[in-house]
């Protein structure tokens, strides 16, 4: 009776449209615009929104909007992957110590197998990098943690339905594991990802230390219609040619700013500014508590390979 149900589960189809932008414009007015697209410099690489795990075990995603600084609040995000990969950053600094986030690691890799040491251009190896080895690591105060000094990391590529911008949601340390995981089994019913919507969710979970984090969850919440996963199919292809051109940055693995430290407040659900939001108030919204500690390392264990790396 399981199988059953589970395979009419798996035939589900939900509505779903990949959506480009402009469409559905005027002919004319889209002509217009496109000659005028022209008279600018073109751009190479991929255009892509944020989204932010928060710190503290949150449980509301932090979501990039088109306006410069706006922010949405989502605790579910119904999406397409259209594209993951490892990567692999290592930055000397413990994270906190006032680094821009926009700084890049002095070693990256794009496929957390080989990386490359910015000052010399020197290619390395992942596997056997004392970096990359647990107990590696150093916390704040520069005392040796449990975590790995190399940050591994899972860059996953959104699109959600209606929507024409890309998102890009890195997954910290501590939920690649539980990530690999849920994805390894979601592609063990034998549907590539492209054809299958995804229900991102965020839990509070501790460590061994007792500190509070936000665990990516990923359920199955239906299958895509033939044409739209044809769509996401094309555009995986040209995502995978070009996603190297992203540059890794501390902002990967940094949390979404806590309260009080660029982190725009909240909408209320009347709608009205009453001024600063108390400690309570911000946990009511966001599931997080005001200025909660970083990222902290996920324990120790091999985490299983992916089928798409």
């Amino acid at each position: 009776m399981t199988t059953k149900k589970n395979e009419t589960a798996m035939a589900t189809t939900e509505p779903f449209h990949l959506t480009k932008r402009y469409d559905g414009l005027d002919p004319e007015l889209l002509a217009e615009i496109q000659d005028e697209l022209g008279d600018l410099d073109p751009e190479s690489g991929i255009n892509c929104l944020k989204i932010k795990i928060p710190s503290g075990g949150g449980t509301a995603y932090t979501v990039q909007s088109d306006e410069d600084g706006d922010e949405e609040y989502m605790k579910t995000i119904d999406a397409v992957i259209v594209f993951t990969h490892r990567a692999n950053g290592y930055w000397p600094k413990p994270y906190g110590s006032g680094d821009d986030t926009n700084e890049p690691p002095i070693c990256a890799s794009m496929d957390g197998k080989t990386a490359i040491w910015a000052e010399t251009g020197e290619l390395r190896s992942c596997e056997g990098c004392p970096y990359n080895e647990y107990r590696s690591g150093t916390d704040q105060n520069g005392n040796q943690s449990r975590g790995k000094a190399c940050k591994n990391m899972r860059r996953i590529y959104l699109m959600m339905s209606g929507d024409p911008n890309l998102y890009l949601l890195s997954v910290p340390p501590t939920s690649v594991r539980d990530v690999n995981r849920q994805l390894t089994k979601i592609l063990a019913a034998g549907t590539p990802y492209v054809s299958m919507i995804l229900r991102f969710t965020l839990e509070k979970a501790q460590n061994a230390n007792g500190i509070a984090y936000s665990k990516v969850v990923i359920k199955r919440q239906g299958t895509l219609p033939p044409e739209v996963a044809a769509q996401a199919t094309a555009l995986r292809r040209q995502i995978k040619e070009q996603y190297k051109t992203v540059a890794l940055t501390l902002d990967d693995y940094a949390p979404a700013d806590p309260q009080g430290q660029g982190q725009p407040t909240p909408a209320r659900s009347n709608g009205v500014d009453a001024g600063p939001i108390s400690d309570e108030e911000w946990a009511s919204i966001t599931g997080e508590a005001a200025g909660a500690p970083a990222f902290e390392e996920a324990p120790s264990g091999d985490d299983p390979a992916l089928p798409f790396g």
